[in-house]
């Protein structure tokens, strides 16, 4: 979305729950971080994994490779967690629990093709998973489609999906790996960050009251929240006032923002006449994201104490991401109140 303007009359947009994964939650079964994770066991933890198990899988060797070995050598080859080709064998054909699979739970291990010729024996099977999990996975197109009503939240649950089409099988996975791997990063979404107006970074910066001689008003609004606004500017040389809302992301990945623009009363302005009324028609944001710079315009005067969404970004962990805004509306110079209140980030997917 670098350098893209997107201009939106904005209404009220409901917040979306941030939870834990546990219970099952058929959106977010394990996140993007840990189906990419092909580091998470080593070849020797693998197969440690599978020597504390009761299943086949412990001895089994193929073509003078061990099991654990072609389940390594396969989640290197297409940078796959393991532990997602163990689960899915689990899931499959009960081959972590179960001493004396039949023919056909070795030879469709995966589930891969079952029944085909092109896919039978254990390590052709493992490659064919492996490698359809990573396509599934790098072709994802979020928001795009829905199985039995759910629709993915993020890169690796819609992979799931794709593998295996219905919910059932996908909590079975989810239980599996809960049970098998309880600790993991996928056991959690990270909470609302919310970035108070009061933390608001404002240039210029109010150092005394009157406020207006900085071009501020500053008051709460009968709901108790804290309100900033400027008059608005038409242009550029006649800008004066920006403030930044800085989140401190906790950890990387794609969040929603969401702006809240607040019901309020007649502005008080105490430094000469003013012909603001209402509010801008043209509040336009810049959001520092991983990719750029985006710019989203709202029209904030028809909103009245309503969460407006400004679109999903990519942040890096840490400050150094930014949204902005300021006077500059375009509109007849100080005819219009642009106001400034909380922002949100909701998590979207790693």
């Amino acid at each position: 979305m670098v350098g893209v303007t997107v201009l939106a009359l904005a209404s009220g947009a409901a917040r979306p729950a941030a939870a834990l994964v546990e219970p099952f939650n058929p959106a977010y079964v394990i996140s993007d971080d840990e189906f990419n994770d092909a580091g998470a066991m080593t070849c020797d933890q693998v197969q440690a994994f599978l020597s504390d198990r009761k299943g086949v899988l412990k001895g089994l060797v193929v073509d003078g490779k061990r099991a654990s070995q072609i389940v390594c050598e396969n989640a290197a080859t297409f940078a796959i967690n393991p532990r997602v080709l163990l689960v899915m064998m689990q899931k499959e054909m009960g081959l972590l629990t179960d001493p004396t699979p039949n023919p056909g739970a070795l030879n469709w291990a995966l589930g891969c093709g079952p029944g085909w010729e092109a896919t039978k024996g254990f390590a052709v099977n493992v490659t064919c998973g492996a490698k359809t999990l990573r396509t599934y996975f790098d072709k994802a197109g979020l928001g795009q489609e829905s199985h039995e009503g759910v629709w993915p939240a993020n890169r690796a649950t819609l992979a799931l999906f794709r593998y295996t089409e219905h919910v059932q099988g996908n909590h079975d996975f989810f239980d599996i790996w809960t049970s098998y791997f309880p600790h993991t990063a996928a056991s959690v979404i990270p909470p609302d960050i919310i970035v108070s107006s009061l933390a608001l970074e404002l240039s210029p910066v109010v150092k005394a009251e009157p406020s207006c001689r900085y071009g501020w008003v500053t008051t709460t609004t009968a709901h108790g929240s804290h309100l900033v606004a400027t008059p608005n500017a038409s242009s550029g040389a006649d800008s004066t006032n920006t403030a930044v809302w800085r989140p401190a992301i906790p950890r990387a990945g794609a969040y929603r923002i969401y702006a809240f623009i607040p019901d309020h009363a007649a502005l008080p302005w105490a430094c000469g006449a003013l012909a603001a009324v209402v509010d801008t028609t043209r509040a336009t944001y810049t959001i520092k994201h991983r990719d750029g710079l985006t710019q989203y315009s709202i029209n904030q005067a028809p909103l009245q104490d309503q969460w407006v969404e400004l679109g999903s970004y990519y942040f890096p962990a840490g400050t150094q991401s930014t949204i902005t805004l300021s006077d500059l509306t375009g509109e007849l110079g100080n005819t219009r109140w642009v106001v400034f209140d909380d922002l949100k980030l909701v998590w979207a997917h790693s």
